[in-house]
């Protein structure tokens, strides 16, 4: 190796050094420092809110040049980290791609992401994978809190047959809200609102006990309501006249088995709020911020964003 000795500083302020036999100067350049330096405004433009125009001018590049770094990063997606046991796991689902990529976000009970997946659409088989990773590296939860989606919940059988499911109180109350209205024009349906409004504040035994017995009085008084029919007189087809109330009888009946688990856990959340609003709301923000991005690197973006929820993204340097 041909010695070397400090020679300076170049206009950009690195330093320079020059050899003493051959009299050529020059700087030290090393790979990793400069993928580091991409891989750091990668992340401050998916994650943050500075334009890349502005992460190019502080770079002295253009934005085709700094596009034209970022290039070889959106090939290798960030793993998620090993699954850590947790004993409340929430999971959820959301869009990444309209139509064509899904990603399911599992969190524990404190707001961390424990691990996710892309898939084409929410299903048993895709829930069934993503969740037998999960158990594969450890996880065995006591407890889940989800949305109570059909292929999710076989999917938890499947792989958890002995976990037990809280189904998300927030996902009820917004379907049933919407089947109502705020202003119903019937008194079972202002009966059945209030019943409604009284999930969020069913806090012990007792409460559930009373709640879970108004559902089932409202039903017995209001049942030959419910069953009235409306008879077209053009056709004679017939349907039943209070479809949304009689929906959201059904919605409540079969959900109000799993709307109280988390009474039997200590410390259990009653909402995917933990996912919906920790997660997904920033996700969206960011998928609509960086709107015109390809599917590819839409999917990139998602990714970066879950693995920097794991750990801090100045880790990843």
């Amino acid at each position: 190796m041909q010695p070397m000795q400090r020679w300076g500083k170049t206009a950009a302020g690195t330093p320079r050094f020059r050899c003493s036999r051959c009299k050529k100067s020059g700087v030290r350049r090393r790979s990793d420092t400069a993928r580091r330096n991409i891989l750091r405004s990668l992340i401050a433009w998916l994650l943050g809110t500075t334009p890349l125009a502005t992460l190019a001018r502080r770079s002295g590049m253009t934005v085709r040049g700094m596009t034209k770094r970022f290039a070889p990063l959106w090939e290798k997606l960030p793993e998620p980290l090993p699954p850590k046991s947790v004993r409340i796991l929430v999971v959820d689902g959301t869009t990444v791609v309209r139509h064509m990529i899904v990603a399911l976000i599992a969190r524990d009970a404190l707001g961390g992401v424990v691990s996710w997946a892309f898939v084409p659409r929410e299903s048993f088989a895709a829930w069934t994978d993503f969740l037998g990773n999960l158990r594969r590296g450890g996880v065995v939860p006591d407890l889940i809190v989800c949305d109570a989606q059909k292929g999710l919940l076989l999917a938890i059988k499947a792989v958890w047959p002995e976990a037990k499911v809280q189904r998300c109180q927030a996902h009820v109350i917004r379907l049933a809200r919407s089947w109502l209205t705020r202003h119903p024009k019937t008194a079972a349906g202002a009966e059945l609102l209030f019943l409604v409004r009284r999930l969020p504040v069913v806090k012990d035994r007792d409460e559930q006990d009373r709640w879970i017995s108004d559902l089932k009085e409202w039903c017995g008084t209001h049942h030959s309501f419910l069953k009235e029919r409306s008879v077209s007189p053009e056709t004679g087809r017939r349907w039943y006249t209070h479809r949304k109330l009689r929906a959201v009888r059904s919605l409540l009946l079969n959900a109000a088995p799993q709307l109280f688990t988390f009474l039997e856990v200590s410390g259990a959340p009653r909402t995917t709020n933990h996912v919906e609003g920790g997660v997904n709301a920033r996700l969206k923000e960011l998928l609509r911020s960086h709107r015109g991005l390809p599917p590819k690197k839409r999917v990139a973006l998602a990714a970066w964003f879950l693995r920097a929820r794991q750990k801090p993204t100045r880790e990843f340097y």
